[in-house]
């Protein structure tokens, strides 16, 4: 194996980042041995992957980050940014990043919405986009971001940000509210993979919500709506909106199907005209082995039918 590539193996699977300093940083590369340093200098892929939070002194991450970038010679990027610090964010988004935000392939937010310098730069090279923030405000818009598939965003986010929903296909919607949901889901019909883990905003599903809109995702193939039993919002009627012919996967909170769950399923498949071959509900600790032979009497032409313990908490939580 040649150095550079055992150099690329010690750090985290890009996109994810390795730390800016210490011993898991590439930068340690850097101080074993002249050769050593040598090589780590002359391999772009070492510093393609920039995670900056508000643990990083300004200056000290203004030197460290334009190093990694000159280094990084012209490979796709992937950038982590978790901060609410308002003087770090125009820090970041003017230079050295703002400088490549051409070669931007990945990029992670978890920022105070009110500090977030508007980007005003294209996007060309962005694929992926995961976004929450730790306080609200005005909407934020993405401008010509044409290579853009695959969407995370967590908690009220989804109401406050302007996508090109169209050319998405992948979207995975964290603690969001039903209603928005099915707004957003209206303008994605390139979806192949979604995921909705839905809020409890103790908030009524509205007509549209509630089965009085056709949700035509023609090509989606996997989805997964989530909704924790405790919370009291009766969200079964977003399955009446879902028109998913290609549906291979279906993963689905036990109390997202209702009292009665196993009428539920069938008349979503039906009216979905999907032919599933995965289902896996997510049950609470009252689930018996009986129930688990009544779904799967109940639907034979399903090859794998799966029951997972469902955890009532929501999966929205800071990652870093």
């Amino acid at each position: 194996m040649y150095p550079s590539r055992a150099f690329v193996n010690f750090l985290p699977t890009y996109p994810k980042p390795p730390p800016l300093k210490g011993l898991a940083s590439p930068t340690t590369l850097t101080h074993v041995c002249r050769k050593w340093r040598e090589i780590a200098l002359a391999t772009p892929a070492l510093w393609r992957a920039i995670r900056l939070d508000h643990n990083n002194r300004y200056e000290q991450f203004r030197l460290i980050s334009d190093a990694w970038i000159r280094r990084s010679g012209s490979l796709p990027l992937s950038i982590v940014l978790h901060t609410d610090n308002r003087d770090f964010l125009h820090g970041v988004f003017t230079e050295p990043l703002a400088m490549a935000t051409e070669r931007w392939e990945h990029l992670n937010l978890w920022v105070s919405l009110p500090c977030l310098p508007e980007i005003g730069a294209p996007l060309p090279m962005l694929r992926s986009l995961e976004f929450a923030a730790f306080t609200f405000g005005e909407v934020f818009t993405f401008y010509e971001v044409p290579q853009l598939r695959n969407v995370v965003l967590r908690g009220l986010i989804s109401s406050l940000v302007v996508l090109p929903w169209i050319q998405l296909t992948s979207l995975t919607l964290d603690y969001a509210e039903p209603n928005k949901c099915v707004q957003i889901l209206t303008q994605t019909p390139n979806l192949i993979q979604c995921v909705l883990i839905l809020g409890d905003y103790n908030e009524e599903l509205d007509e549209v919500a509630n089965g009085g809109l056709e949700l035509a995702l023609p090509r989606l193939e996997s989805l997964v709506i989530k909704h924790p039993a405790s919370w009291q919002q009766n969200v079964t009627g977003l399955l009446q909106c879902f028109a998913v012919p290609s549906l291979r996967r279906f993963e689905v909170e036990k109390s997202v199907l209702g009292t009665n769950p196993i009428y539920q399923l069938k008349s979503f498949i039906s009216r979905s005209r999907c032919m599933l071959q995965e289902v896996c509900i997510w049950i609470s600790n009252d689930h018996t082995t009986a129930d688990d032979e009544a779904y799967r009497s109940a639907f034979p032409s399903i090859p794998t039918f799966a029951f997972i313990v469902a955890h009532d908490e929501s999966e929205f939580e800071d990652e870093s």
